[in-house]
């Protein structure tokens, strides 16, 4: 079994670490076994709970002592998940199958699944809107999500550069 070491720190770019004055350091290291590579993890300070997508599922860890408290499966190439606490639901890409997995954020069970589009992989919960957001990364689109219905609204077309990041600014940059 290979053995997946997730180190938590604040620091988002050893660059950036570099150059600033504060000062980060790790926290806590967790060794957390099981099979797959990982992608986002995801903080859900209220509880107190990282949520951390790993190909076929979702491992829920408590980040005071790195205890696995549970996983959400049934996911096909896992990557982000967004917390709608006000609704009680967590949602979970899963890029691999074009949808987005509602689950109970108690019980971790899965309570359905929504259609995305073509590599869905990011995700926010806008408490603003009171929705969910989804990039998707090959279909270069937007997909909107009720978090209480657990429903489809809308697929947002966003361009050919929507997942890509700005340049980084060189020295030569004004």
């Amino acid at each position: 079994m290979r053995t997946t070491a997730i180190i938590l720190t604040v620091a988002t770019a050893s660059a950036l670490a570099q150059s600033s004055s504060s000062s980060y350091r790790i926290a806590h290291t967790y060794v957390l076994g099981g099979d797959g590579g990982w992608d986002y993890i995801v903080p859900d300070p209220p509880t107190h709970r990282l949520f951390i997508g790993r190909q076929n599922r979702v491992m829920v860890v408590d980040e005071d002592n790195g205890t696995l408290l549970g996983e959400v499966t049934g996911i096909k190439g896992a990557h982000g998940t967004a917390v709608a606490a006000a609704t009680g639901h967590g949602f979970a890409t899963s890029g691999n199958d074009q949808s987005v997995v509602m689950f109970d954020l108690k019980t971790l069970k899965t309570l359905g699944r929504i259609p995305a589009a073509e590599d869905a992989d990011a995700i926010i919960y806008d408490s603003v809107s009171n929705r969910v957001f989804t990039f998707n990364g090959d279909a270069h689109s937007s997909t909107v999500i009720d978090p209480r219905a657990g429903t489809l609204i809308t697929n947002i077309a966003l361009g050919s550069q929507a997942m890509r990041s700005p340049p980084m600014p060189t020295a030569h940059s004004p």
